[in-house]
């Protein structure tokens, strides 16, 4: 089973069961219930007790939303401290590999590494807070 549910196969004007809920979104059963524990709205008037389709999507939205965790231009998420931190000594690495632009730098506490993706128009503003050392890959066929 995927670690993410999946919204793409719910049916908002829909109803669903227990199991059909869990399989639609490629969970267990066991998650759907301990997801009515924490909210997610239950028709439990019928029986067997049905989940609306509009209802489920939002939910998962809203967790998924609830876990995420904003850093300013010049902080990385620390997976190991998982928390939002400097890099250490303020330096870091910005790799342009094609299109894509990448820092990595470590983490000021655990010094570990840690990678954020950015927008190539943000990188002089993140060079007045950071030491940014520029490297850029070539493209071979």
């Amino acid at each position: 089973m995927p670690k993410k549910a999946r919204l793409s196969r719910i049916k908002s004007f829909r109803t669903y069961t227990i199991d059909e809920a869990a399989e639609v979104t490629d969970v267990s059963p066991r998650t759907i219930r301990n997801w009515a524990a924490d909210g997610l709205r239950i028709l439990d008037n019928e029986r067997p007790a049905l989940v609306r389709g509009d209802d489920l999507r939002d939910f998962i939205k809203e967790k998924r939303q609830n876990r995420k965790i904003k850093t300013a231009p010049d902080e990385f998420y620390c997976v190991r401290c998982r928390r939002p931190r400097h890099a250490a000594g303020g330096i870091a690495d910005c790799i342009f590999k094609g299109t894509r632009v990448t820092l990595t730098a470590l983490c000021e506490v655990c010094e570990t590494v840690m990678t954020k993706p950015i927008v190539e128009a943000r990188i002089p503003k993140i060079a007045r807070t950071l030491d940014l050392t520029i490297k850029r890959h070539e493209t071979t066929l």
